[in-house]
């Protein structure tokens, strides 16, 4: 009879733990689609285009070839798990990073863009056929949007239309005073020609004012940054040199209480750090 009970706590216990690992692959296999799917649609934006298939793929080996590798190296359990969940967010986080450099890069092109429209209208072109020769005349990525806005004038999309989805692809203040300022002289009849040079001057002073500041803040931003990594790195050191100097910190409640008390103090730290000290350029 206890032989019976042992064998079906066990089959229930197989039972169990299989419904568990297909309940938890079928969810990890849906929230990797939805973020390749989210992925694809930002590299749409930025004019990459890749299969959805290929990004969920992506979405899944990155993060068990690290695990792999440091499991591997360090024969830590603990370093792999950390290796996966970094992999897990690290192609959002090279994203993000790719589609900030990418607007970073259309903002200080304004004013280039902003010189080759004042001197085709100077030349008697309309706004519409100077922003065909922007596109051609000028480097990605505003060639590409400039592109993409002269195809939706061409297919019936007012001006004003296309200029409001060019502000939400690439949304800036830079690019906000642009289309403002072209919207309300197209109404008013004002001179687009002075407009432009007031904008250039205006947008190369805010960019300068920008660099200033971040030059500025550059060293309080990296005390922080060495701040924040001082406890983690401090730890790591002292157990590569005693693995057993923080033991009385595990086996002991109010050593584990403490832990936990740094653990949270050390990632709220580094929230405010990230949220008060941002400088956005």
């Amino acid at each position: 009879m206890i032989n019976l009970a042992y064998i079906l706590i066990i089959i229930a216990s197989s039972l169990f733990c299989w419904y568990g690992v297909t309940l938890f692959l079928q969810k990890w296999d849906e929230s990797q689609k939805r973020k390749a799917e989210e992925t694809a649609s930002q590299f749409e934006e930025m004019f990459v285009f890749l299969q959805r298939r290929t990004l969920m793929w992506l979405y899944i080996i990155i993060p068990l070839i690290l695990g792999i590798i440091f499991l591997v190296t360090t024969q830590r359990w603990w370093y792999g798990l950390t290796a996966v969940i970094v992999g897990f967010f690290l192609p959002l986080w090279l994203v993000k990073i790719m589609d900030k450099t990418r607007r970073r890069r259309f903002v200080y092109q304004l004013v280039d863009a902003l010189m080759i429209l004042n001197s085709c209208l100077k030349g008697g072109l309309t706004l519409v056929q100077s922003f065909e020769i922007l596109a051609d005349e000028i480097a990605k990525p505003m060639s590409q949007e400039i592109a993409l806005l002269n195809r939706e004038i061409k297919v019936g999309v007012t001006l004003e239309e296309a200029l409001g989805r060019l502000n939400k692809r690439m949304p800036s203040e830079e690019m906000l005073l642009v289309t403002s300022a072209i919207l309300v002289a197209r109404e008013t009849g004002g001179d687009l020609t002075r407009v432009f040079l007031r904008l250039i001057d205006t947008i190369r002073d805010r960019l300068k004012l920008k660099e200033l500041v971040t030059t500025l803040t550059l060293q309080a931003r990296l005390q922080a940054l060495i701040i924040s990594l001082l406890g983690p790195a401090f730890f790591f050191l002292v157990r590569r040199f005693r693995p057993d100097h923080f033991d009385v910190m595990w086996q002991d409640e109010v050593g584990r209480i403490i832990l936990l008390i740094a653990i949270f103090l050390q990632v709220l730290g580094v929230v405010l750090v990230i949220v008060f000290g941002k400088v956005e350029v």
